[in-house]
């Protein structure tokens, strides 16, 4: 697989693509479906489906390896197509064993899939043996209360989430806490209760990997449409917008997970709107 390493500074970063996942606007955005129908329609397949990426990052800094996020993972569940984070680390000739810190910007299923996998007798294990991780402290105690543990609809949590107590080295982490000499996190609330970006600044030049704080372009245009499985779509309407104007004043690198791989590329306005200039 080719992948293409970006630079910030004396930060690399490389995407990889751990699956595409299809989306229904009916679903997605289902209060704007119409609408959103109407103005993405030369991105919708014969179905009236567009797609998603689930892109993860790899971050080298500091002579470190940090993993932004973990994908699906490799498990079967229903309405999720299996990640391939493994065969795409292997053919780019990344090892599991030499990422150092595996950062969550939140806990939904799409970013936590690899956290473990399945050992021989069907217990999780972890998939990066060498690594620790970051979490931000109000995200575990949100989706660690025994109430949402206890949902059918979290299966995740229990199985990639919960065993990393026992399994490994956990720095939690609270507000906007610097991570090393060039990376920080965002507050970036609204998607969930302590969903963060990362920011990196190295060089003289700056990026953010802005997890799930946007999901599609379209969002640039209509900051105000939040997907359905935004907790707060309220804040995270808010959170996009000052979002969107910071990376544009602060000329940011944009790294977006879910926007069409690898989602980098620089927030430009012209002609009083805002858009999105790919890499």
């Amino acid at each position: 697989m080719d992948t293409t390493t970006i630079t910030v500074g004396d930060v690399k970063i490389t995407p990889f693509l751990d699956t595409a996942m299809l989306g229904d606007p009916k679903a997605f955005m289902p209060s704007v479906a119409d609408q959103f129908i109407s103005e993405c329609a030369p991105t919708l397949d014969e179905r009236g489906l567009f797609t998603l990426a689930v892109t993860i990052y790899l971050v080298e800094s500091g002579g470190k390896r940090y993993l932004i996020d973990t994908g699906l993972g490799n498990r079967r569940r229903a309405g999720y197509p299996m990640g391939h984070l493994d065969e795409t680390l292997h053919e780019a000739g990344a090892s599991v064993e030499d990422i150092d810190t595996v950062i969550l910007t939140h806990l939904h299923i799409d970013h936590v899939g690899w956290n473990t996998v399945e050992d021989a007798d069907g217990n999780p294990k972890l998939f990066f043996p060498n690594a620790n991780f970051l979490i931000q402290q109000n995200e575990w105690d949100f989706w660690m209360a025994p109430e949402r543990l206890a949902d059918p609809a979290n299966a995740h949590l229990v199985q990639c989430v919960e065993p990393l107590k026992d399994q490994a080295d956990i720095k939690f982490i609270v507000d906007e806490t610097a991570i090393d000499k060039n990376l920080t996190f965002v507050s970036t609330p609204g998607h969930t209760p302590g969903h963060v970006a990362i920011g990196i600044y190295s060089g003289g030049e700056r990026a953010i990997l802005i997890g799930d704080a946007s999901h599609h372009p379209i969002q640039l245009i209509h900051p105000d449409w939040s997907p359905s499985f935004d907790i707060d779509p309220v804040q995270s309407a808010v959170t996009r917008d000052r979002l969107f104007e910071d990376v544009i004043a602060g000329d940011h690198l944009w790294l977006a997970g879910h926007w069409p791989f690898p989602g980098a590329g620089h927030l430009l306005r012209l002609d009083g709107k805002r858009v999105f200039q790919a890499l």
